[in-house]
């Protein structure tokens, strides 16, 4: 029995623990600032590549708050991806460059991100710096000299610190998505960055040297292309930076439908590609690449709640465990749920007190719960393609 005792918290703490351990540390460091030095040297200027898919509702607003912070060297590139609305016109109102791509066979972001890339090798002159940002998204002030001048006096690829907003009013379900993704975009990269580890790509407020585009492509119908292409970037020895100074922001979108798309997208995806990390995570210890096998790790440990939620399960497991005489799995487990609790808390503690309060308790269960449908259709119903978000008009 002491030899089944011993196995089973082995395997515990190798399954459960290790993660468990990994996403406590970069909580506990995520909450320390990390030192960015500024400078007053100017930056080059840059490309911005806008994707976008029947964003009429939202690309004029977009544009008008981008054309603010370009400098008049910038260029802006939107691609017109498959729209069937007003998009082109409205960019046609703004000095932008407009492509337009029709091809409903390889549709989604990283087709149309490597469409305007061709397009960019296709010229004479190239940029030094090539930004993408989303068509729902806005930089704030400085953000964009500050991204750009990082990633050309690095030569790396920057992700600024993207997050997303609830609107006026939001439900509580929101407002602890808006939690979930402060901690999932900004604490536990800026932990990575304090362990001295790259962060993984957000998919929009990023920022790469063009010399790079030789070795790789935004080519993918992948739901998660901005996560397998910061993967891919790790392999090839260029982990891409966080740059926390640098700010992009969204928001939510105010219809339930909306934000249930959008979460079972990320998700869906997000889970999909955990399956393909085991190999990269293996390959990365026998080569000695510690930092690769850190941020593969990361990258496999599923979204926060669903990984809290089973923490929990584990530890009831083996609590009725006990009841056979293998007791130290229900010691690990209490410990690493107690970790992981006290890391959550104090992420909130230190940032999440302005977005949820301590009277929302039972909205965040409800939260918890509306989870299971989407982890349910994960089986039954798994989103495979990219499929656009349902907007709003926040300025309606």
């Amino acid at each position: 029995m002491a030899y089944l005792d011993y196995i089973s918290a082995a395997l515990l703490f190798i399954i459960v623990g290790v993660p468990t351990m990994m996403i406590s540390i970069e909580l506990l460091l995520g909450q320390r600032k990390k030192a960015v030095l500024a400078s007053k040297t100017p930056r080059q200027p840059c490309v911005i590549l806008m994707p976008a898919h029947n964003e009429a509702l939202v690309i004029t607003d977009t544009l008008s708050k981008l054309s603010e912070v370009v400098s008049s060297e910038d260029k802006v590139i939107v691609i017109a991806d498959n729209c069937s609305d007003e998009t082109v016109n409205l960019c046609l109102q703004f000095n932008v460059k407009v492509l337009e791509r029709h091809n409903t066979e390889l549709a989604g972001k990283g087709y149309a991100l490597d469409y305007g890339v061709q397009y960019l090798k296709s010229l004479s002159v190239v940029p030094q710096t090539l930004v993408v940002l989303d068509a729902d998204c806005e930089f704030e002030a400085n953000s964009l000299d500050v991204l750009v001048h990082q990633s050309q006096t690095q030569d790396s690829v920057v992700q600024s610190l993207y997050l997303m907003k609830s609107p006026i009013g939001a439900s509580i379900k929101t407002r602890v998505a808006e939690f979930a993704w402060l901690v999932k975009n900004k604490i536990r990269p800026n932990g990575l960055a304090n362990l001295g580890i790259g962060c993984h790509l957000q998919g929009s407020g990023m920022a790469f040297p063009w010399r790079l585009f030789n070795k790789i492509s935004f080519a993918s119908g992948s739901i998660v292309e901005d996560l397998e292409l910061g993967l891919k970037l790790a392999n090839i020895d260029e982990q891409a930076k966080f740059g926390p100074s640098a700010i992009v922001n969204s928001y939510f979108p105010e219809s339930n439908a909306g934000t249930e798309s959008q979460r079972t997208r990320w998700e869906h995806g997000h889970l999909s590609a955990i399956s393909l990390l085991p190999k990269m995570m293996l390959t990365a210890l026998l080569k000695g690449r510690v930092s690769v096998f850190l941020l593969a790790l990361d990258a496999a440990i599923p979204p926060t709640i669903l990984w809290l939620m089973l923490v929990l399960f584990t530890t009831l497991l083996s609590g009725v465990m006990t009841l056979l005489g293998l007791t130290s799995a229900f010691y690990i487990s209490c410990t690493l749920l107690g970790l992981l609790v006290f890391s959550l808390a104090l992420s909130w503690l230190c940032n999440g007190r302005e977005i949820i309060k301590l009277s929302d308790v039972f909205g965040i269960l409800a939260y918890i719960f509306s989870k299971f449908s989407i982890y349910k259709k994960f089986f039954t119903a798994r989103q495979k393609e990219w499929v656009r978000t349902e907007r709003d008009d926040k300025y309606e």
